[in-house]
């Protein structure tokens, strides 16, 4: 990526990386594409004074959430999302991911930003489970914009550890893995004893309104 990025101008070099990035989290096709070492290419190309720091930072993260948005709203419009992931990726991880919608939406569509393929696949779920956009807004333009910054940054101050630094980028997927369990686990877990406090709460009401509750008993 570096050498094809490094072998064209500037400003062509950045609009190739928005497209590639818009296409990573907005289009299906994303799928195949590279998020993360696109990133880190830009950062990389900033590092040799290609393009500016600043501007590689606000392209990645521009681009990256423009087409996470573009998801979003396909998916609230594709009434045939589910026939078409169904065939794409099965109905094992097609249920996966929607079931991890489930109650825990903010959680998966946050952690969903640091990987591939649920970058693009989450988004157009979202939409399609009918989180609504306000929420779904808010989990993923701050992970998107620390995701890019980081990358960008990490990419420029590589300078000929480029590719070692790539190799641990890709190898931190499994602890960011863990750590996103983690917070899904968590989530559920608050939820559970907030669901148990309020059950137990009514059951007192309930009780303390009863017509009989307080009155002494009768003998005959």
């Amino acid at each position: 990526m570096t050498d094809f990025l490094a072998g064209i101008p500037g400003p062509l070099a950045l609009a190739v990386v928005v497209a590639l990035l818009f296409a990573e989290s907005g289009l299906l096709i994303g799928v195949f594409l590279p998020g993360s070492g696109t990133v880190l290419a830009l950062g990389w190309l900033a590092g040799q004074g290609v393009v500016e720091v600043w501007l590689a930072a606000i392209s990645a993260f521009g681009a990256t959430v423009l087409g996470c948005q573009h998801g979003y709203f396909r998916g609230r419009r594709d009434g045939l999302l589910r026939r078409q992931l169904v065939k794409r990726f099965g109905e094992q991880r097609f249920a996966r991911a929607e079931s991890a919608l489930d109650g825990r939406a903010e959680v998966t569509v946050a952690a969903s930003q640091c990987f591939a393929v649920v970058r693009t696949l989450v988004p157009r779920l979202a939409g399609h489970a009918k989180v609504t956009y306000l929420r779904f807004t808010i989990c993923n333009v701050p992970v998107a914009a620390a995701w890019a910054t980081t990358l960008v940054l990490l990419g420029a101050w590589s300078g000929e550890a480029y590719e070692q630094v790539q190799s641990t980028v890709g190898l931190l997927g499994l602890p960011l893995l863990g750590i996103a369990a983690v917070l899904v686990l968590a989530v559920w877990w608050l939820r559970r004893r907030k669901q148990l406090r309020q059950a137990s709460w009514r059951k007192t009401c309930s009780a303390s309104s009863h017509p009989l509750a307080g009155q002494p008993g009768t003998s005959e």
